[in-house]
C-alpha cells in the first residue's frame, strides 16, 4: 500500500514539473508559427505591393496601401483573425474565438538606392501580442499581477526587382 502511495505522489510531482516544460514547448511552437505567418504574409504582400509604374526602371517602390491590405488578409487568414482596418499602420488583429490575444503589427517602409541606381524598399515588420498561456497552472501564475509575457517578432525583408 505504501508503494502505491509513492507512485501516486511521484506522478503528481512529475505532472507539476512536466506542465511548465510542455508550456515552454508550446511557446516555442507559437514563436515559429508567428515567424512563419509574418514571412508568408510578406511574400504574399510583396507580389501585389509593387508600384508598377516604377518597375519599368527596375525600381522596387512599394505601394503601401496595397501592401498593407494584402498583408492583413494573409496574416488574418493564417491565424483565423479579423483585421480592424487593413489600410491603417499599425495593423490591429482581433481573434473572435479568443484563442489568441489581439495582435498589433507595425510595418515600416524605407527606400534605399542599390548598386546601379536601382531603388529597393526595405520592409521591417514588427508583430507583438501578450502571450496567452494555455495551461491552468501558468495562467494562475500569469494573473498574479506581474508584467505579461510579450510575444514579439521583428523581421526585415528587401523588395527588389530583378532584370
Amino acid at each position: 500500500m505504501k508503494g502505491f502511495l509513492y507512485i501516486i505522489l511521484a506522478v503528481l510531482f512529475l505532472s507539476v514539473l512536466v506542465i511548465p516544460v510542455v508550456e515552454v514547448f508550446m511557446l516555442g511552437r507559437d514563436r515559429i508559427l508567428l515567424a512563419s505567418a509574418l514571412y508568408n504574409s510578406f511574400r504574399a504582400a510583396r507580389e501585389s505591393g509593387y508600384s508598377y509604374q516604377k518597375m519599368r526602371e527596375i525600381d522596387a517602390v512599394a505601394d503601401e496601401e496595397a501592401f498593407l491590405r494584402s498583408f492583413a488578409d494573409t496574416f488574418a487568414a493564417s491565424y483565423g483573425m479579423d483585421c480592424i482596418d487593413p489600410t491603417a499602420n499599425p495593423l490591429h488583429f482581433t481573434c473572435p474565438d479568443r484563442t489568441f490575444n489581439d495582435f498589433e503589427v507595425h510595418i515600416d517602409f524605407m527606400e534605399e538606392t542599390r548598386d546601379g541606381g536601382a531603388i529597393a524598399t526595405v520592409v521591417t515588420i514588427t508583430a507583438k501580442t501578450e502571450y496567452r498561456f494555455r495551461t491552468a497552472y501558468l495562467q494562475a501564475l500569469d494573473s498574479g499581477g506581474g508584467a505579461p509575457y510579450l510575444l514579439q517578432k521583428t523581421q526585415s525583408h528587401t523588395m527588389r526587382v530583378t532584370n
